[in-house]
């Protein structure tokens, strides 16, 4: 039998562990008060947005998918970052959400002549795209998070954020942009825990056997796993565990190991001070030379290049 893990895995949250390494940067990008007729138009970013309902309704569409209602208090999100439109009806004229949150900026922001019919924020979240995880292909184009209370935490945090928007008289602010990230962990979070129509990563996590595979892997990178001990530890042979992981995480088991380890020493040779010997030692490989030579080869460049390019 392979060496025990001395770790509660009962107490591990493997989507924690992803999110973290992912290192997402939230911002507001927009926040205004709005006259009808109005619409804006977003190209596609390659990172997760929303928006949300601070009063009135509006709708979010894109060319090949029917439009959302979205309510007051509730919200909508894009995580694949794909290009849409936001408006208070369909077919309206639309002018790019750029041009429009720079508007704001300056203080003479658009659609306000005549009465105001709704009041719309729009956030995003950036993180490290050299830090791919499957975790981001399981959700679906668009999210809709309806029937939010003012109790409701992610409604609380949406109030916070836009007090210290208040606060900060709509100047860029750090408070605003952690609250943002916060905000977008927690509807992750619901959409995970309240949907039962998971699939990818997120429904691996669901099936017993392969979420245990994972939080081995997760807690315990530098372990030296092989599919033989990994099954054994979670009570498949190891036909059976590459044919479910494979199935479910769409990797497989020493194909998400390897790409694990490189995401960990990645960000640990970014954002760390750590020597490449420690590094190393703390993701599983040999030896420092042996790290680097498959870093260049995921990353088309060396560690010390990376460190210099962040330097």
């Amino acid at each position: 039998m392979p060496e025990r893990i001395n770790h509660d895995e009962a107490e591990f949250n493997v989507v924690g562990d992803v999110l973290e390494t992912l290192r997402f940067k939230g911002s507001i990008f927009f926040r205004s008060d709005l006259a009808a007729p109005w619409g804006m138009s977003l190209d596609e970013v390659d990172i997760p947005r929303f928006h949300i309902a601070m009063s009135g309704s509006f709708y979010v569409g894109s060319d090949n998918a029917a439009p959302v209602n979205v309510h007051h208090m509730e919200i909508v999100m894009l995580p694949s970052g794909r290009a849409h439109w936001v408006a208070d009806q369909p077919g309206r004229t639309l002018i790019s959400s750029l041009r429009a949150g720079e508007a704001c900026e300056l203080g003479n922001p658009y659609f306000q002549q005549g009465k105001i019919t709704q009041s719309l924020m729009c956030g995003m979240v950036h993180y490290d795209k050299a830090s791919s995880h499957p975790i981001l292909d399981s959700l679906p184009q668009v999210l809709h998070f309806r029937e939010l209370t003012s109790a409701d935490p992610i409604w609380m945090t949406v109030k916070l954020i836009e007090s210290e928007m208040h606060r900060a008289r709509g100047k860029s602010d750090t408070i605003v942009d952690r609250l943002t990230e916060v905000l977008f962990l927690q509807l992750l979070n619901r959409y995970i825990h309240k949907n039962k129509e998971l699939t990818g990563f997120l429904a691996a996590l669901r099936d017993k056997r392969i979420h245990k595979a994972l939080t081995l892997i997760h807690l315990e990178p530098n372990f030296n796993w092989s599919i033989t001990s990994l099954g054994e530890r979670v009570g498949m042979s190891r036909a059976t565990l590459v044919r479910h992981f494979q199935s479910s995480v769409g990797l497989a088991p020493m194909a998400y190991i390897l790409n694990w380890r490189m995401m960990k020493a990645y960000n640990l040779i970014k954002y760390s001070n750590a020597n490449l010997e420690h590094v190393a030692e703390q993701v599983g490989f040999a030896s420092a030379r042996t790290l680097s030579k498959a870093f260049q080869r995921q990353y088309v460049m060396t560690p010390s290049e990376l460190r210099r390019a962040e330097g």
